[in-house]
Parts: structure tokens; C-alpha cells; sequence
């Protein structure tokens, strides 16, 4: 019981990961697009594995190992999305990126090593990997990305 607790814990937190889709669509900066174009394949794959990891969905290895090269593909382009300082209001990285970007590009890469460190041969495997891939996410994210900005609609 409390192993589903903490995959269940996981999956809401990778659905916090990356920008929404209504925000992604509404953007003008192309270097912002391409950014949160990034960070969205990256969470459709963490959430996909989460999804599979919790038993929300079935574990294939195919559409394990599918989802585990686009999380490497793009890990492995936050370097280069984000070296250019775009601003777009839509946006959510903080300007310390750029400030501190020794730090970030470490960051990034020590993202890319854990994504290429996922183990999707098995369920088992997974439940041992992908958590360590999303710390390390959500460490950066918590230092560099602003929360959501929340949109009343009624």
C-alpha cells in the first residue's frame, strides 16, 4: 500500500512537470516555442512512464523504451532551447537561468544522464529508475521555472 501511495505521489508530481498546452499555443517568441515544445515531449514521456510505473496503465516495453528516447532527445536539448534568452509573458523560466548558467547547464545534463540511466526493460526496472529522473527534474524546476500561473475562467 504505501509503494501505490508513492507512485500515485509521483504521477501528480509529473503532472506538474513542463507547461501547459493553452499557454504553448498562445506564445509569439519562436525560442520560447521551441522551449516549451521541448519541455512538453519531456513530460508526455514522464507521465507516460509514471502512468505505467503506478499500474494506471499497462507496462509495455516498447512504449517504455519509445517514451525513454524522447526523454533522452530532449533532455538532451534543454542546453540548447534555453541558451538564447527569449521572453515571452507565457513563459515560465526565471531570468536566473541566464545568471547562473553554469549551474543550469549542469542541471540539465545530470537530466539527460538520468534519463539515459531508465531502465524500461521492466516494470520493476522503471520503479527503480524514473524516480531518481524525476528529482532531478523537479530540483530544477523548483530553482529555475515559476509555478503555473493559474487562469480563472469563470
Amino acid at each position: 500500500m504505501q509503494l501505490i501511495c508513492r507512485l500515485l505521489g509521483l504521477l501528480g508530481i509529473s503532472l506538474l512537470l513542463g507547461t501547459a498546452l493553452p499557454a504553448q499555443n498562445r506564445v509569439e517568441d519562436p525560442g520560447v516555442q521551441r522551449r516549451m515544445t521541448t519541455m512538453q515531449t519531456a513530460r508526455d514521456a514522464v507521465n507516460s512512464l509514471a502512468a505505467m510505473m503506478a499500474n494506471q496503465m499497462m507496462f509495455r516495453k516498447s512504449h517504455a523504451r519509445t517514451a525513454k528516447r524522447e526523454l533522452v532527445k530532449a533532455t538532451s536539448e534543454i542546453p540548447d532551447v534555453f541558451r538564447k534568452r527569449h521572453i515571452d509573458p507565457l513563459s515560465n523560466a526565471k531570468t536566473s537561468i541566464w545568471g547562473n548558467w553554469s549551474d543550469f547547464e549542469a542541471r540539465a545534463k545530470a537530466a539527460n544522464k538520468a534519463a539515459k540511466e531508465l531502465n524500461a526493460r521492466s516494470l520493476n526496472g522503471l520503479r527503480k529508475t524514473l524516480p531518481e529522473l524525476m528529482h532531478t527534474c523537479l530540483a530544477c524546476h523548483k530553482t529555475y521555472r515559476t509555478p503555473r500561473k493559474m487562469v480563472i475562467t469563470h
